[in-house]
């Protein structure tokens, strides 16, 4: 149950990108080759920046044309906004490529990683071409498969785009690039100027980051539309409202002392932003809210103090001067407690205790989600704080399963590659301790994870080069490990599944086979989580 932590844990396509955007200088555009966006284009690139999109600084500036290299990172960093399993990038991806011409830094890197997904090709059987700039039929194509590999079907808005291309009224394009150029086109993402649609022109910078940032857009709209049911998207309405937070003002109503041995108490504001935090996490798990002891509050802000002043431990030594009847207060809230130090506030200490890395138990997650829960008291004093979570709560008639990342819509910013995934199925119904079990984990893009008591296996489908077997990562997915700790709910089942997606818009699949039932019988259990 305790911690150190030292960070925290924790309407589309309706503007289209036309060929004339930002081409007739405005007051206040920055010159050619800037490398500062001009006016007009300065909000957009700074939330492509805010979401991911926009990952590199321009070569020779934001006016100047877009390269091959350039776009490329775009691209890839769209995929991943739509869901794609892009994974994380390396300095030296560019290695298990055939190009000659790829080298380390942003252009090598995703160049590599486009290739890899299928979204680009090379212009020869050993060259890339990084450096060259690339046509605006080329970015239809290009985006066109950034939609095809995400799932989206861009609705199509435009009359006229097929009959004008049979026509030939747009000159000759070639069979490689019709559906693409139909695709964008028809969906209003890409417009010309005047009659025209301007195939063969450049694209600057901050024009083609505009368009990128619509896609987003539209694509993510798609996504919502065909991923999340009403009820799933009114619930995600409801977490982003909740985790929708105004840091407290002020943290002591009565500063507490170490030197003095004073406990203190703390703002109301405080508490109730420590609260909030703790009923997010639960309203994620599909748990009920809990409230705030003032008797509790008490007893962990003694704990809060014991901690500051002593040992980091849920059973301190009494430290010097500190007085009997606050040490053995002290002591009763850190031995029920989950403890941390190094936190700014409660909010980001009960998102590290739900993220709980490094804690083999995951106690202090399962102690926060324990169906029985209903009161809690917290402590803070500096940057030491506890949770008084142990409570003799008799068991409830809880749900089969808690899970975490858990059952339906779950936060992709609460979960990593090093997370944890636990399960606690309800000990009324089902035997853990005697369950020999197998664990396959499954995304919508094609990686799929097998997880054994001592045996791992995952693969992923790369559209760019095929179905590949992958090694583990480097940490420990050797298998599943079954915690028989009484935390809060009971025994629960920890894994980390390798090589699955984990960008927003991934969907899931758990399946948990051989899992012993009480009364006689084996069971298999299929949840799935939902990621936004």
């Amino acid at each position: 149950m305790k911690g150190r932590g030292i960070g925290t844990r924790i309407a589309a396509g309706a503007v289209a990108l036309s060929l004339t955007m930002g081409l007739t200088a405005a007051p206040g555009a920055m010159a050619a080759g800037s490398n500062q966006p001009s006016s007009w284009a300065a909000a957009e690139v700074e939330r492509a920046r805010e979401a991911g999109l926009l990952d590199f600084n321009p070569h020779s500036g934001y006016q100047e044309n877009i390269t091959r290299g350039e776009f490329a990172a775009l691209a890839v960093q769209l995929a991943r906004t739509l869901g794609c399993p892009v994974g994380e990038l390396r300095y030296d991806d560019w290695q298990g490529t055939p190009f000659t011409d790829l080298t380390e830094g942003t252009d090598g890197v995703y160049s590599a990683a486009a290739w890899r997904l299928g979204l680009m090709k090379g212009v020869s059987d050993t060259e890339f071409a990084p450096g060259r700039t690339i046509t605006r039929m080329e970015i239809c194509v290009l985006l066109s498969r950034v939609m095809d590999v995400c799932g989206v079907t861009l609705p199509q808005t435009v009359p006229g785009v097929a009959e004008r291309i049979a026509s030939g009224a747009e000159g000759t394009i070639p069979d490689w690039a019709e559906e693409g150029v139909e695709d964008l086109v028809g969906s209003g993402l890409m417009q010309g100027s005047g009659e025209s649609w301007q195939l063969s022109a450049y694209t600057t910078v901050e024009q083609a980051v505009l368009l990128a940032v619509r896609a987003m857009d539209a694509g993510q709209e798609e996504l919502k539309e065909s991923i999340f049911t009403p009820a799933e998207r009114e619930k995600i309405a409801q977490l982003r409202a909740m985790a929708s937070r105004t840091a407290p003002s002020s943290v002591y109503a009565s500063v507490p002392s170490v030197e003095a041995m004073e406990q203190g108490s703390l703002t109301e504001e405080f508490l109730q932003d420590g609260l909030n935090a703790v009923n997010y996490v639960r309203a994620i798990a599909g748990l009920s809210p809990v409230s705030l002891s003032q008797e509790k509050n008490d007893l962990a802000q003694a704990g809060a103090l014991l901690l500051a002043a002593g040992e980091f431990s849920h059973t301190p030594s009494q430290p010097a001067g500190m007085p009997d009847d606050l040490y053995k207060k002290g002591y009763q809230a850190t031995s029920t407690s989950n403890i941390g130090q190094g936190y700014q506030d409660l909010w980001e200490f009960t998102l590290s205790c739900a993220n709980d890395n490094g804690v083999s138990s995951l106690g202090h997650r399962r102690w926060l989600l324990a169906p029985g829960l209903t009161t809690i008291g917290m402590g803070y004093v500096e940057r030491s704080a506890t949770t008084v979570v142990v409570d003799g709560f008799a068991g409830t008639n809880g749900p089969d399963l808690v899970t975490w990342p858990s059952e339906g819509v779950f936060p992709a910013g609460l979960v990593d590659r090093y997370t944890v995934w636990s399960c606690t199925p309800n000990p009324d119904k089902y035997d853990v301790s005697g369950s020999s079990l197998t664990i396959t984990v499954t995304d919508n893009h094609g990686g799929r994870c097998v997880l054994g008591e001592s045996t791992s296996a995952s693969s992923r489908l790369f559209p760019g080069v095929g179905l590949i077997w992958l090694p583990p990562m480097d940490q420990d997915t050797s298998g599943v490990t079954v915690e028989a700790g009484n935390y809060g709910g009971g025994p629960a089942i920890l894994f980390t599944p390798s090589q699955v997606s984990l960008e927003p818009f991934t969907v899931l699949t758990v399946e948990i086979a051989g899992l012993k039932l009480v009364g006689g019988g084996t069971d298999t259990i299929t949840y799935t989580v939902k990621l936004f």
